[in-house]
């Protein structure tokens, strides 16, 4: 294959530093090599002097193969040439200059999840010394810290956060923490501010809380300046009139986040430091740690060497000196501290070869810096350089390109760029949109893939033309069984580990379950495995005691050989006991088989209690070190992966799949950058709540932006891994998201080229191989073994309602408007479980709780959860609900449930709900709780619930009326009597609720 003129001219480029912007599919590859071989060929460059940076080990392989084919009569000085990844290039250096470098001779590189274990007990180990030596101020900073909250994602900790703060500063080059920034003074503002206000007539319900933050006085800080703060339960609803009004926007919205942050900031004053010194004794620790196992990690590898090259002249001379050409691939994927190792390297002399595209930079989570790529592009650019752009796509057909700029072009994040495409326009639909409906929505979407899977093989695709893309592993285990079930073999791969796998993980937790008896959660997850087989209701009658009873019954003398034998004979062992592997797929024997051996290798090698074996395998799937063991068919299957494994590849038929699945987004309570130093989210002393000080906000605010354009260029990555066929597909969310809308420009439902398939799974449907691939559905004509919370209290108070809305599916608002309640309510959920939000009137309410007197010992409580979700077995139903909040306070058990009702008249409705809740309680916390309480936020108003045995008595009977009635089906419902006890279908006669149900058959009852 000849070289366009675009690519020609990039390779040929002399007389400056070159920068070659490659789009995807411009032969970014093709171009190294043969500027490579023109190097050589026509420039006679010695190809040993000529250093060749790559970004992963395969791509310098597959640069080395080319090479060699290009260059045979040079294939002994190709192979030996400089073509290596940033990290191989380093220990190549440190190997020939090691005593130099201070490291031995035999110095080895920690494997990540090793390297990983060692920085977290480093971090521990670090922590625990500071509490010995300072208990009272570290124990005052773990309570400053917003630790208690998981910012909608995950649980933070403070070693955690910590680590991260480290690894940053590391891979940015930072050696030391800038000063922390002083908050700015908005004090004098908002005094001002408070004049306009204080005048208006209207505003009369904030005078109070104003004339009380007037008088504090400016400094010192005080428990009563934050107090007031917290008392703020100002809101802005039907004032727009008022003349006051934008001076109170202001100060709501602007001012007292920011006044908030300061006052705060001055009074956790000090803390900061414990924190930097923390960082600096994790470096020290982890340091310490690695030189007693003569190791380096790979950071270490780029860190030492710049070190080296700045500190010995002769060493940076005789480095510089080797090369005359620098040729990198990849340069957006690039840290800053490996820029500044290349920038040492290639010195003066050398002429720097950079290729890259920002519009492919997804590695941000391994702090990635594309603006390395743009400020090299725009300082070729500055000193008169020409910049070469391969805009000519040669993998793509035009629709999907169309199809990428019109999704992309102009979002967060994409430079704007033209793809030309190379190939010929195809016949027939080549952008393709499928969507899950329904509440089984995932499956639905699952099920779509595997039949279009099955159609495009009839079509004479082969199953290794086809990957399915995902962003986060989460959907894989759905994916995969749709395409089981239609008999689709298939290998997921980049970034799932065999010891991810579902049939690895019941085995470890197997092991987990023989090392510690009392470790219920490993426990549980080998009774719901195939080794034991317990449904939920089972597990659920039986209790803890009986569960390590029947375990014990099973497994107990292979549990007493442990110890003795190696772990992979105990698994066998168990494995012949229970039959487990008898019925699995190929794949799934494969990555048991790996785990034998693993486990065998590892005990022969270093023998070692069974609990530090189980922390290693849990290490290394963290780290996700060890691939998933591919089945027999792997050369003939689709591709399940990541859509960062899937960078730089291509494929016939791609899936980009479960678009609305998002990366963690979450914050960590300790943000650092090397422009804005440390930033910290503090708790508030009086509320509980979680408030950042001014410069974790502002990066915060930065990590948001930065996540949206990452997001954006997930999906260009994805979209142009496709040669013949884009098929994008996602579960319809609930409400309307950016990338829905991307995904519907891209793939339009009017075109006639393009195809836009959408399926729901109602009750009854069924499923085949060769249409919607989805889990058996439930069974009709009888009654369901579980019911919800909210279904038994809708049917106690309205048989009519329950058959129409919850058993037959019949959405109120097919009837009659919404009123948006649902989602204020689900917003305001989400903000008192200190989830993001943005709409203002949940906050609004969520405060209201929080600052009230109910909500102020929910936050000193000794034991709170949110949000608590439980399963409990009530009259042969499996009852599930979800509780707002319970809390234990001065030996107080107290269960709350919070409404956002206008009408609060409807308090007895209620009582069912949560009559119920204490129900579950008492199987939870051991028993029944104090109170329960019905909170109406907007007014703030209080209602004690009964729950007396007698009434606990009569929710339970209400339960077993749910069941006879779904039995018999019998839901009362005589002509004249649905509308009776309420209005919910707007009065409309049964015969037209037949007709909007689609229900084709007369009503029971009648």
């Amino acid at each position: 294959m000849t070289l366009s003129a675009q690519q020609q001219q990039a390779v040929e480029r002399t007389g400056q530093d070159v920068c070659v912007v490659a789009g995807p599919g411009s032969g970014k590859t093709r171009v190294l090599v043969e500027r490579f071989a023109w190097l050589v060929e026509k420039r006679n460059v010695d190809p040993g002097r000529i250093l060749a940076i790559t970004f992963t080990e395969k791509a310098a392989t597959e640069m080395k193969e080319r090479l060699a084919k290009r260059l045979p009569e040079r294939r002994t000085e190709v192979e030996r040439a400089w073509v290596s990844t940033i990290d191989a290039f380093c220990m190549r250096v440190l190997r020939e200059n090691c005593i130099a470098a201070g490291l031995p001779p035999d110095f080895s590189v920690l494997d990540p999840a090793v390297a990983a274990r060692m920085e977290r007990e480093a971090a521990e180990a670090a922590l625990d010394a500071m509490f010995g030596e300072q208990p009272d101020e570290m124990r005052r900073l773990l309570e400053a810290l917003d630790l208690s909250t998981d910012d909608g994602q995950r649980k933070p900790d403070l070693a955690a956060s910590l680590i991260d703060v480290y690894e940053t500063m590391r891979l940015a080059g930072e050696h030391e923490l800038p000063a922390m920034r002083e908050a700015m003074d908005v004090l004098p503002e908002a005094r001002e501010l408070v004049r306009p206000i204080l005048s208006d007539a209207v505003l009369t319900d904030w005078h109070d809380w104003l004339q009380e933050f007037l008088g504090l006085p400016a400094e010192p800080v005080s428990q009563e300046h934050l107090s007031v703060l917290g008392r703020f339960r100002c809101n802005l609803h039907g004032i727009r009139t008022s003349k006051g009004y934008l001076a109170a926007r202001e100060f709501k919205k602007v001012v007292y986040p920011q006044l908030e942050a300061q006052w705060i900031q001055a009074w956790y004053s000090g803390l900061p430091e414990l924190l930097r010194a923390a960082i600096e004794r994790i470096g020290i620790e982890y340091s310490r740690a690695k030189r007693r196992e003569a190791a380096t990690d790979f950071a270490d590898l780029e860190e030492k060497l710049i070190q080296l090259l700045e500190r010995d002249e002769a060493v940076r001379a005789r480095v510089q000196g080797q090369f005359d050409h620098m040729l990198m691939d990849e340069l957006q994927d690039t840290n800053r501290l490996q820029w500044k190792l290349v920038s040492l390297v290639r010195g003066t002399r050398s002429v720097f070869f950079a290729v890259g595209d920002i519009n492919q930079s997804i590695y941000a989570f391994r702090h990635a810096d594309r603006t390395v790529f743009s400020q090299y592009r725009d300082a070729v650019r500055q000193s008169g350089g020409v910049i070469d752009e391969l805009d000519e796509n040669h993998r793509s057909r035009g629709e999907i390109l169309n199809a990428v700029a019109t999704a992309l072009d102009g979002q967060p994040g994409i430079e704007p760029r033209t793809l030309v495409a190379q190939r010929e326009p195809a016949d027939g639909p080549v952008v393709e949109r499928l969507v899950g409906l329904g509440d089984a929505r995932d499956a639905v979407e699952a099920s779509l893939i595997a039949r279009r899977v099955v159609e495009l093989l009839e079509q004479g695709y082969a199953l290794g033309h086809i990957a399915i893309l995902v962003r986060t592993l989460a959907p894989v285990e759905i994916i995969g069984k749709a395409l089981d079930q239609a008999g689709i073999p298939y290998l997921v791969s980049g970034g799932r580990t065999f010891l991810e796998a579902r049939e690895t993980l019941d085995l470890m937790a197997f092991l987990a379950a023989l090392v510690n008896p009392l470790d219920d959660i490993a426990l549980l997850a080998v009774l719901r495995s195939p080794l034991m087989g317990w449904g939920d209701e089972q597990i659920l009658r039986t209790g803890p005691e009986g569960w390590r009873q029947d375990f014990e019954k099973l497994f107990g003398r292979i549990r007493r050989l442990a110890g003795f034998v190696a772990p992979d004979r105990l698994i066998a062992m168990a494995l012949d006991q229970c039959g487990y592997a008898e019925a699995l797929p190929a794949r799934a024997s494969a990555n048991i088989a790996k785990l034998l051996g693993w486990l065998r290798s590892e005990h022969r090698m270093r023998p070692r209690p069974l609990a530090e074996l189980l922390e290693e395998l849990e290490a290394q799937r963290k780290g996700q070190t060890q691939a998933e063991a591919p089945p027999p068919e792997a050369a003939q299957a689709v591709r399940i992966l990541t859509i960062h494994a899937a960078k730089g590849l291509e494929f016939k038929v791609v899936f980009a799949s479960a678009m609305h699945k998002s990366g963690d987004n979450s914050t960590s309570v300790i943000l650092f950058s090397a422009d804005e130093g440390l930033g910290v989210k503090w708790r508030h002393p009086v509320t509980g709540a979680g408030v950042s000080d001014a410069t974790h906000d502002a990066l915060r605010e930065r990590a948001k932006e930065e996540d949206k354009g990452e997001e954006n260029r997930l999906r260009y990555v994805a979209m142009t891994r496709a040669k013949d066929r884009l098929v994008l597909s996602y579960s319809e969310p609930r409400k309307r998201l950016p990338w829905v809308a991307q995904a519907v420009a891209a793939a339009p439902d009017s075109t006639e080229a393009d195809r836009v398939v959408t399926a729901k799974l109602a009750r009854g449907d069924s499923a085949s191989a060769t249409a919607e691939v989805v889990a058996a559905p439930e069974p009709g004509g009888q009654h369901d073994s579980s019911a919800s919370v909210t279904s038994v209290a809708l049917f106690a108070n309205c048989p009519r309602k329950y058959y129409l809305g919850r058993y037959l599916g019949l959405d109120a608002e097919a009837v009659g408007p919404g009123t948006g309640a649902l989602e204020l309510g689900t917003e305001v959920h989400a903000a008192l479980a200190g989830q993001v939000t943005e709409s203002e009137e949940a906050l609004g309410l969520a405060r209201q709780f929080e600052t009230g007197a109910l909500g102020m010992r929910a936050a000193g409580a000794s034991h709170i959860e949110r949000e608590f979700d439980f399963l409990l077995p009530v009259e042969d139903v499996i009852l599930r609900g979800s509780i707002d909040l319970w809390f234990e306070e001065a030996g107080e058990l107290v269960l709350v449930d919070y409404k956002t009702d206008r009408d609060e008249s409807r308090a007895g409705e209620y009582a069912l709900q949560l009559r119920l809740y204490a129900l579950a309680l008492e199987r939870y916390a051991g028993r029944i709780p104090d109170r329960a309480v019905l909170c109406y936020l907007r007014s703030g108003r209080e209602v004690e619930v009964s729950i007396t045995p007698a009434d606990l008595d009569a929710a339970k009977s209400s339960v077993r009326t749910l069941r006879l009635a779904q039995d018999s089906l019998d839901f009362s419902l005589r002509v004249g009597e649905h509308c009776r006890r309420c209005s919910f279908y707007g009065g409309l006669c049964p015969a037209k609720l037949e007709e909007r149900a689609n229900l084709g058959s007369s009503l029971p009852g009648r």
